[in-house]
């Protein structure tokens, strides 16, 4: 009989999991106290959204039924850091919704961007690599041909990655590593426009929407806490904790303008003077950003709230509105399917290319005993990895 596999806590000292035993029963009871007060206080926060005008159902926004075409994008890159070099794999995928009944486009092909590089030892290397998956999926949803297309994250979250591996290749006496550099500054005019055009959906038969997962956002609560409402536990949260609480299935909260920052928006390492003909993009990235919404949206009982960040122009349509909200219920009709389907799915391809390149590497690598004038035994040291770092988002 063979003996079960072991876990990550049979690795680990005895007295070491009985102290994260107690301290995961403690959390666990705090978020218990959190529950039960938001659960006291839910009819009451829901009648506030009502008196201000934030809370509608989905049916006041769908009247007639459109069967938008719809598709999900997001990226991953990954480093893998080898004795000798360093291997850096970057992706993005454009992956389809669930089919309406009918639809006619020609979808150019392929859909997906990957690129795999040697690249040499350097602290800059994964702010240019979150730079330029960014740039990757800004591409792919640029050119889907789909009515509404779902960006996994925040619309906020390019324009912070793609100003930092900008800034990276003029900060300090390090140059970074040259193909990523050379490759972000080959992509940064289309990187640019491409923002843009996500940011302001400029055809009226197309329209981009960010659906982060994970929000610190607080637009709604910061709305409540302008009336009357003494509740502590509204400075305990942020929104899409709070909402997936409190809303019903077909709750709709806004739209409302998305939170801004102190200053103004600002992408860094555009204004040195090599960089200088983007300046005009670089404005018109920060005007539209100015121009963004958010709501929020529970397709079902299990569901969590969904936050949706659009443009200004979807907010101010009413058929744009509609068509985006039947999108996002009928791309949520899949129980345990926690976001759009066709963003569930992109997720799913991106998480697993890690595992996917180092499995190919070690096929690639099996071939080298029939290579003549090298040294097997230093060419695997060299490429011993010593840490993996990803992302997504």
């Amino acid at each position: 009989m063979s003996e079960p596999p072991r876990t990550d806590l049979d690795f680990l000292p005895e007295a070491l999991v009985e102290e994260m035993l107690r301290s995961q029963k403690e959390m666990i009871e705090q978020i218990e106290c959190a529950m039960k007060e938001m659960s006291t206080t839910k009819n009451k926060l829901r009648d506030k959204l009502l008196e201000i005008g934030r809370l509608k159902n989905v049916s006041e926004f769908v009247k007639v039924k459109s069967y938008p075409t719809t598709c999900g994008v997001d990226g991953t890159y990954s480093i893998i850091k080898q004795l000798s070099i360093d291997s850096v794999a970057l992706a993005a995928f454009a992956v389809e919704g669930l089919i309406p009944p009918r639809e006619s486009r020609f979808w150019e092909k392929p859909h997906h961007l990957l690129k795999v590089f040697p690249v040499v030892h350097s602290p800059k290397t994964i702010d240019l690599c979150r730079h330029l998956m960014f740039s990757f999926e800004l591409e792919l949803a640029t050119k889907a041909p789909h009515r509404v297309v779902f960006l996994d994250g925040s619309l906020t979250s390019q324009l912070i990655a793609l100003g930092q591996g900008l800034a990276t290749l003029d900060e300090g006496e390090i140059a970074p590593p040259k193909a990523l550099s050379d490759l972000v500054e080959q992509r940064l005019e289309k990187s640019l426009e491409d923002y843009l055009t996500v940011l302001t959906s400029p055809r009226v038969d197309r329209m981009f929407v960010g659906v982060p997962k994970y929000t610190s956002r607080t637009e709604i609560i910061s709305e409540l806490l302008k009336g009357d409402l003494n509740m502590p536990i509204l400075s305990q949260c942020d929104d899409k904790g709070l909402l997936s609480i409190i809303l019903e299935p077909g709750d709709v909260v806004g739209p409302i303008e998305l939170q801004k920052p102190q200053g103004p928006w600002h992408i860094s390492g555009i204004s040195s003077i090599r960089r200088s003909q983007f300046i005009k993009l670089k404005d018109d990235v920060a005007r539209a950003l100015d121009d963004l919404y958010v709501l929020y949206f529970k397709p079902t009982e299990m569901h969590p709230a969904l936050r949706i960040e659009i443009n200004g122009s979807v907010v101010g349509n009413e058929r744009k509105l509609s068509i985006l909200l039947e999108a996002l219920f009928d791309q949520t009709a899949i129980p345990g399917v926690f976001e759009p389907y066709p963003l569930y799915i992109a997720d799913m391809f991106v998480k697993h290319i890690h595992g996917g390149l180092s499995e190919l590497r070690e096929a690639a690598l099996s071939d080298l005993g029939r290579t003549k004038g090298i040294d097997v035994s230093d060419f695997y040291l060299s490429l011993h990895d010593y840490r993996t770092e990803s992302g997504f988002e």
